[in-house]
């Protein structure tokens, strides 16, 4: 009989000590929800930074990440609910407040940049060239965006004098799309300033188009027109027409069939 309530109170003893072992289920599943969360943000975390630019935090990610690697291989269920409240859990919530706090830095981050490539979107290089035709020499030529009330650099640069009845080649214009008014202020040799109205620069095909400077000194207005390219066509006597494989042959045939003639009119 004494053996007997031994061995009872032995079995009891065992079965206490596994259990205390082991980790509850109330403490499993705290743990494991809070494991879960901290996945979710690790992940949230690295979605964000892939969309941004900035790799000041690439550094700091992979860190938290080894660090999270390193939970999500632990075995909660045997480490008891002391060891998962004292050392498990509070490790997780740190890690996760971390990435939360990332997640705010890498949010603001991507509303920043994504707010300038829309605004970058908006601006279009078009290239074109000037043509004096104003009578006076101009010492810099500005776009003068009135909708955006900005102006562009002086295109002619800082030393050079764009003289009456010359063409200035290699120009591009920064074409803001939400614009709808534009102007050129041009200033002369004399230091006067002058402003050239513009008809609206979108919705035309800009890309390699003539802008003409034209002044009115009676009304004292200035213009500048848009048009196409103003090359000039070449005249006979500078550029004959290039003699293709087809131009040559029929010109063979021609010469041939006039020494034929030549010929039958010998024999008569």
């Amino acid at each position: 009989m004494k053996k007997r309530n031994l061995l009872l109170v032995v079995t009891a003893v065992c079965v206490m000590a596994l259990t205390a072992c082991g980790t509850s289920d109330e403490k499993l599943v705290e743990a494991t929800q809070a494991r879960d969360a901290l996945i979710e943000a690790r992940q949230s975390a690295e979605d964000t930074y892939l969309d941004i630019t900035d790799s000041s935090l690439r550094d700091k990610l992979d860190e938290l990440s080894e660090e999270v690697t390193e939970i999500e291989a632990l075995n909660l269920e045997k480490m008891g609910d002391d060891k998962v409240e004292q050392e498990i859990l509070p490790r997780i919530h740190e890690l996760t407040g971390t990435y939360q706090s990332l997640q705010k830095g890498l949010s603001t981050t991507l509303e920043k940049e994504t707010a300038e490539r829309e605004e970058a979107d908006k601006h279009s290089e078009v290239d074109c060239y000037f043509i004096n035709k104003t009578g006076m020499n101009i010492k810099s030529i500005v776009l003068h965006d009135i909708t955006a009330d900005t102006y562009s650099d002086n295109f002619l640069g800082g030393d050079v004098n764009f003289k009456a009845g010359y063409t200035l080649m290699g120009t591009a214009l920064d074409i803001y799309a939400d614009s709808s008014e534009w102007e050129f202020v041009v200033t002369d040799e004399f230091g006067t300033e002058y402003s050239f109205s513009c008809e609206s620069l979108i919705g035309k095909e800009m890309a390699g188009a003539s802008i003409v400077l034209t002044y009115d000194s009676a009304a004292g207005t200035g213009d500048a027109s848009l048009g196409a390219y103003e090359g000039a066509a070449p005249s006979e006597e500078s550029a004959p027409a290039e003699e293709t494989p087809d131009t040559a042959e029929t010109k063979d045939n021609e010469e041939q069939a006039a020494d034929s003639t030549e010929k039958a009119a010998d024999s008569d």
